[in-house]
């Protein structure tokens, strides 16, 4: 993948679309109390809450408190990781992901993560091995997801040509999904297909705020299309946006030198 940031964004989100899915709905009991497991539940979802919204105190509160309700809760665990990743604490977070599969195997979502991360890290051949297991289970219902991750794994070792098959598969999903997409426009520029990749961007700018590594993907394929105006264009959006970026210095070089590869 070419942004760890938005790495870390596609952990996030996955924690969340799989915590909403899989945690228990705090409900009271017929005596008033909730059990063990329904408050495992609650702070759970109140982490990756405050995680979501960039209170990461707060979430790493919750979080403690709900694994010391429930020191083997998957949901739990794999919420922990999510948190240590943003942290930038690889160790404590391989931890937590080993010990969210260790509670339930067949967290697919975890797996996903993991091997994401993983891959991240620079341990591919880790990383791709949790990603075919869980490409490989038939119970997987968000086999997109696992698409994506493996195209991001490939995408590192520069193999693009895999990487866009599995790309391929997480958008006939997905065709919506701005990562897929964003990646989408990487690995298409990376195998010279210009267009595509500017139509991979096109369609993710319409979905949402453009990041600057999108917006500098754009100033490169522009310039390799040879739009003057359009490099123009988001030169111009990436500086307005991003201005104190090193996006945005890379671009300004970029059109000095007029240089696509920079």
């Amino acid at each position: 993948m070419s942004s760890q940031a938005v790495k870390i964004l596609i952990y996030a989100a996955a924690g969340l679309l799989i915590l909403s899915g899989c945690v228990v709905e705090p409900a009271t009991t017929a005596t008033g109390g909730w059990t063990k497991e329904q408050r495992v539940s609650l702070h759970t979802r109140l982490g990756v809450g405050y995680l979501q919204q960039g209170r990461l105190a707060a979430a790493q509160e919750e979080l403690e408190f709900a694994l010391g309700l429930g020191r083997d809760n998957s949901g739990a665990n794999h919420a922990m990781a999510l948190l240590k990743v943003k942290l930038g604490e690889s160790e404590a977070a391989n931890h937590y992901f080993e010990q969210a599969l260790a509670g339930d195997s067949d967290n697919h979502d975890a797996r996903n993560d993991y091997g994401m991360f993983l891959c991240d890290i620079g341990k591919d051949e880790a990383g791709i091995v949790q990603l075919e297991q869980v490409l490989g289970d038939p119970l997987n219902e968000a086999r997109y997801r696992s698409h994506f991750g493996m195209a991001a794994c490939l995408s590192h070792r520069k193999q693009y040509q895999r990487a866009a098959e599995h790309l391929s598969r997480a958008l006939k999903a997905r065709p919506k999904n701005r990562f897929v997409l964003y990646e989408s426009a990487v690995v298409s520029h990376e195998l010279g297909k210009f267009l595509s990749a500017r139509g991979y961007l096109e369609r993710y700018f319409e979905l949402g705020t453009p990041s600057a590594d999108s917006l500098l993907l754009a100033v490169k394929n522009e310039l390799r299309l040879g739009s003057k105006e359009l490099v123009q264009l988001y030169a111009y959006q990436l500086r307005s946006s991003y201005p104190s970026s090193s996006q945005a210095k890379q671009a300004r070089s970029l059109l000095v030198g007029n240089n696509p590869d920079g």
